[in-house]
């Protein structure tokens, strides 16, 4: 008889939260009765948020919610701990503490995309019209002064453009913006019609308002000290990308992505420039087959993790094989987890 087991996932920052859907549609289909008991958080982001946008990314991808506690009661002990590090060196595994997943490679699992009809939805929500959209994704607030910047010289070339700014920081970018003087709507404010910016405060939409951008411009990239943001996420829509030269994050999807051509990195005072360039739509399809053939050479993850999660719940790993576990994870650095025989 199959074990039920109980799995207890943290997820403590947005990126991981936002990585957990395929990975828990994998672990459900190798464990189908085990109970997954989720902890979200976020160190800008009150815990009742990420806990919403974890159960919207469920909902969109079909995943039902039976066995799985959000933010819940804990059940007794685990039979496996999983959480998940942004940064490769910190993977691996110990009986104390579980897994510690690395979480770029979750970033190129396959999901659901929105359609045509849901994405045309998102352009009524937020008045969008027919203008072309520039989206500032996880705009830093040291950053936002120049994105302005930037973003006034593009509208001195096009006014039927809107910049919608989706800050990592909110409240500090509603201070920023008004001591810049700039006028903004906010989220689906009707006010969106008259105004070139639009303002996101919503949790956990960045990803599918990517969908409805013509260009992506990737916060956190621009600083000297910046750790970048995932652009899978615009790119997964096909989306041309603007980065700046510094992401010590998603490094090996930042480096693939320019190489199809999809992504272009700049210094910040060449966003409105890159922005503006016209690429030949024979161009732009070319790099989008290129992205999307290297983003499917680099899935496998989700899968990969859960098996072995779903080894060590059925008591496939005793302490002699610990070993084992963690060469496994650490085969993230080639990339190659069909060698895992998942």
């Amino acid at each position: 008889m199959e074990k039920k087991g109980i799995v207890r996932i943290k997820a403590e920052y947005l990126g991981a939260v936002k990585q957990l859907p395929p990975f828990i549609r994998e672990l459900k289909a190798v464990l189908p009765e085990a109970i997954i008991d989720i902890e979200t958080g976020d160190h800008t982001i009150a815990s009742k948020h990420t806990a919403r946008t974890l159960r919207n990314d469920l909902a969109l991808e079909g995943i039902r919610a039976s066995r799985i506690h959000i933010n819940g009661r804990k059940n007794k002990k685990p039979d496996a701990h999983v959480s998940f590090e942004y940064h490769p060196g910190m993977a691996g595994y110990s009986p104390a503490t579980g897994f510690h997943f690395f979480i770029d490679p979750l970033k190129f699992e396959p999901r659901r995309l929105l359609t045509g009809g849901e994405i045309a939805k998102i352009r009524d929500e937020y008045f969008l019209g027919s203008k072309k959209v520039v989206l500032g994704g996880s705009i830093q607030d040291d950053e936002l002064k120049d994105f302005v910047a930037q973003s006034e010289r593009i509208l001195s070339q096009d006014r039927n453009t809107k910049i919608m700014i989706v800050p990592r920081c909110p409240n500090d970018a509603i201070e920023t913006l008004k001591d810049l003087g700039v006028g903004c709507a906010f989220d689906r404010s009707s006010a969106g019609r008259d105004t070139n910016y639009t303002l996101i405060t919503e949790v956990g939409v960045l990803d599918r308002l990517y969908s409805a951008c013509d260009v992506a411009v990737m916060g956190d990239t621009f600083s000297w000290n910046g750790w970048g943001q995932n652009p899978l996420e615009p790119a997964l829509y096909g989306k041309r990308i603007v980065t700046g030269p510094n992401s010590r994050l998603n490094r090996t999807a930042y480096e693939g992505l320019e190489e199809s051509g999809l992504l272009q990195s700049v210094e910040v005072e060449n966003i409105a420039y890159a922005v503006l360039m016209d690429d030949s739509p024979e161009g732009l399809a070319t790099s989008q087959k290129k992205a999307a053939e290297f983003i499917k050479s680099k899935q496998g993850a989700a899968k990969a993790y859960a098996g072995l999660v779903a080894g060590v719940v059925r008591g496939e790993y005793p302490t002699e094989r610990h070993s084992e576990l963690v060469s496994k994870i650490a085969a993230y650095d080639s990339g190659n987890f069909g060698e895992w025989g998942y």
